[in-house]
C-alpha cells in the first residue's frame, strides 16, 4: 500500500514539474513572437477605456486632448506586428505621461522554470546582484561590493556592463518612468530601483558579466562570475571513541523568549531579507533630549500596538527633540500614517478629504488580489464578497454626480493620549513617497515641525492609490497597475505637481554614502545643539 501511494506521489510530482516547465516554456516562446497589428490595436483600446472608467483624476496632469491625441499617435505607430517587449515601449510612455507615480506598466521578463531558478539558486549570487548600486548625477555608482573582487573601490563608476553603458539604458526607459507631477527627485530613485530589472531584460541571467570599472582617472575591465556559496569543509581528524566524549547537555530552549521575539518581530514588521524593522526607535548616546524613529514602510509591522509602545518610551525618557525619518518610504497603508500622525499631534483631526472614485462599483476588481500567493487565493474568494459589500456602502454618490469614499483620515479621528509636544524634525528625500507624503504634508503646516533633506517623490496635494488593481492587457499581457483612488490631504500647497520641500535642502553625494555620512542628520544634531 505504501509502495502504491510513493509511486502516485512520484507521478504527481513529476507531473507537476512537467506540466511548469511546460507552461515556462510556452511562456517564453509566445513572449518572442510577434503580436498581430489587429491585437495590439485592441490592447490600446482596452487601456484608454480603462483608464476612462476607472482612474479618478485622470486629466490632473495632461489634458483629456493632449491624452486623446497621444493614444491616436500610437495607434498610428502601431502598423506592423510587435513582440510584447517592442510594444511596451510605445504604449509604457503614454501612462507615464498622466504622471501619476503609483500607474506603472511594468516589462515582461523571461520566466525560469523551477529546476532552472533552483540551480542558479545552488551557484550563488549572481554577478549582477554582487553590487549595491546608485545612480547620480546621470552615473551609476557602487556603494556595496559583496564581489571578490576588493579592487573595485567603493564610489567607483560603471561605464558599461556587457557593453551596456547604464546611461544608455536610463535614456531608454526614462520615458515609462514617473513621479506624481513634476518632480524630479523620484525619477533618479525609481530608476535606481528598477536598474536590475531593466538590465536582466536587455542581457537576461548570466553566470558572468564583464564590468568596466572608472576608479578615478583610470578605467579597467573586469569579468564577475557567481559568487558560489563555501562548502563547509568536515575535518578529518582522528576518530574519537563515543565512551570518551563527555556528554554536553543540550542548552534548554527558552520558549517564552522565543514567543516574545517572534510577537516583537511582528509588532514592529521585522524583515528576514534585510534585517531591518519597519518601525524603530533609537536614542541618542550623546544627547538624552533626542530621539530618532525610523519608519522605513507603513505595510509592515502591527501600527497600533508599535507606535503605543513606541511613544510611551519617547514620554518616558522626557524626549525634547524627536527625529522621524522617512527617507526611502515608499509609503502603504493610510491608516498606519493616520494612526502615527494621531501621536504628533494635541487635536482631534481630519487630515484628508473623501477620496474621490469614478463609481459605486470601480473598486470591485479581481486584480488587487494579484499580488497574493497562490495558496491564499481560496481566503481571498471567501473574502472578496463581503469586501464587495463594504466598499459598495462606503462609496456614496454626491449631488454633482461624482462619487466619494470615506477613508481613514478622512473622518474625525481622535488624538493620543500619549501624544509628543515637543520639537519634531522629518528627513525626507526623493524616496519618500505616497503615504509618508500624506504624514509630510499634514505636518508641514505645524510650525514646530522643520524638514530636512531633498524634495519628496510623492505629491504634497495627494495622489492617485489606494486600491491598486493589477490587470493583463489582453494580448501582449504587459502587467498594468492603477490606482482607484485619489487620494487629497486637507492641507493643501499652491504648487501642483510638486512634492514637499525641505526647509532645509541638503542633498547626499555618493562620497556620503560610500563612507556612510549623513550630513542631512548632523544639521539636525548642530541645530539641536545650538537651541541647547
Amino acid at each position: 500500500m505504501s509502495f502504491k501511494i510513493t509511486r502516485i506521489s512520484f507521478i504527481v510530482v513529476i507531473s507537476l514539474l512537467l506540466a511548469n516547465c511546460t507552461s515556462v516554456e510556452k511562456y517564453n516562446f509566445k513572449l518572442a513572437q510577434p503580436i498581430s497589428v489587429e491585437k495590439l490595436q485592441k490592447d490600446i483600446d482596452y487601456t484608454q477605456h480603462k483608464l476612462e472608467k476607472l482612474y479618478p483624476n485622470l486629466y490632473g496632469y495632461i489634458s483629456k486632448e493632449k491624452l486623446n491625441f497621444k493614444f491616436d499617435s500610437i495607434r498610428k505607430v502601431v502598423n506592423k506586428p510587435m513582440t510584447s517587449s517592442e510594444f511596451y515601449f510605445v504604449i509604457s510612455p503614454v501612462i507615464a505621461s498622466v504622471r501619476q507615480g503609483h500607474m506603472t506598466m511594468t516589462p515582461l521578463s523571461k520566466k525560469l522554470s523551477k529546476t532552472e531558478a533552483k540551480r542558479i539558486k545552488k551557484m550563488g549570487d549572481g554577478p549582477l546582484s554582487q553590487f549595491t548600486f546608485e545612480w547620480e548625477n546621470s552615473k551609476l555608482f557602487v556603494i556595496k561590493n559583496k564581489s571578490k573582487k576588493k579592487n573595485i573601490s567603493l564610489g567607483s563608476e560603471v561605464v558599461t556592463i556587457n557593453g551596456i553603458a547604464p546611461q544608455s539604458l536610463f535614456n531608454k526607459y526614462r520615458k515609462s518612468v514617473t513621479s506624481d507631477g513634476y518632480n524630479e527627485t523620484y525619477i533618479r530613485k525609481g530608476f535606481n530601483k528598477r536598474f536590475y530589472l531593466y538590465m536582466t531584460n536587455e542581457i537576461g541571467i548570466n553566470d558572468s558579466l564583464t564590468y568596466v570599472f572608472k576608479q578615478k582617472d583610470s578605467t579597467f575591465t573586469t569579468v564577475i562570475s557567481r559568487n558560489k556559496p563555501e562548502k563547509k569543509e568536515v575535518s578529518k581528524g582522528k576518530i574519537v571513541e563515543k565512551d570518551s566524549v563527555k556528554a554536553v547537555a543540550k542548552k534548554p530552549i527558552d520558549k517564552a523568549k522565543l514567543k516574545f521575539d517572534k510577537k516583537f518581530k511582528r509588532i514592529y514588521g521585522y524583515n528576514a531579507l534585510t534585517k531591518e524593522y519597519a518601525k524603530s526607535l533609537n536614542f541618542v548616546k550623546s544627547d538624552s533630549t533626542v530621539a530618532i524613529l525610523k519608519v522605513k514602510n507603513f505595510s509592515e509591522g502591527i501600527y497600533s500596538k508599535s507606535y503605543k509602545a513606541i511613544f510611551d518610551s519617547i514620554k518616558k525618557h522626557n524626549i525634547q527633540n524627536l527625529i522621524i525619518d522617512i527617507r526611502d518610504n515608499p509609503g502603504g497603508r493610510v491608516a498606519d500614517a493616520v494612526n502615527l500622525y494621531s501621536y504628533l499631534t494635541d487635536k482631534d483631526f481630519v487630515i484628508l478629504q473623501p477620496a474621490k472614485v469614478t463609481s459605486k462599483t470601480s473598486l470591485f476588481k479581481w486584480g488587487l488580489f494579484r499580488e497574493l500567493p497562490a495558496v491564499a487565493y481560496p481566503f481571498a474568494a471567501i473574502a472578496y464578497p463581503f469586501y464587495i459589500g463594504f466598499s459598495y456602502f462606503r462609496t456614496t454618490k454626491k449631488p454633482d454626480g461624482t462619487y466619494e469614499y470615506r477613508l481613514v483620515g478622512s473622518r474625525k479621528s481622535k488624538f493620543a493620549r500619549n501624544n509628543y509636544n515637543g520639537k519634531i524634525y522629518v528627513l525626507i528625500n526623493g524616496g519618500s513617497f505616497s503615504a509618508s507624503c500624506i504624514l509630510s504634508s499634514s505636518l508641514k503646516s505645524n510650525p514646530n515641525v522643520t524638514f530636512v533633506g531633498e524634495e519628496t517623490g510623492g505629491a504634497f496635494n495627494g495622489t492617485v492609490a489606494g486600491i491598486m488593481p493589477v490587470v493583463d492587457l489582453p494580448n501582449s499581457k504587459i502587467p498594468l497597475r492603477l490606482g482607484l483612488m485619489d487620494i487629497r490631504t486637507i492641507n493643501q500647497t499652491a504648487v501642483e505637481g510638486r512634492g514637499i520641500f525641505p526647509d532645509v535642502e541638503i542633498p547626499l553625494t555618493i562620497e556620503d554614502k560610500v563612507k556612510n555620512n549623513d550630513p542631512q542628520l548632523d544639521w539636525i544634531m548642530e541645530d539641536i545643539k545650538k537651541k541647547h
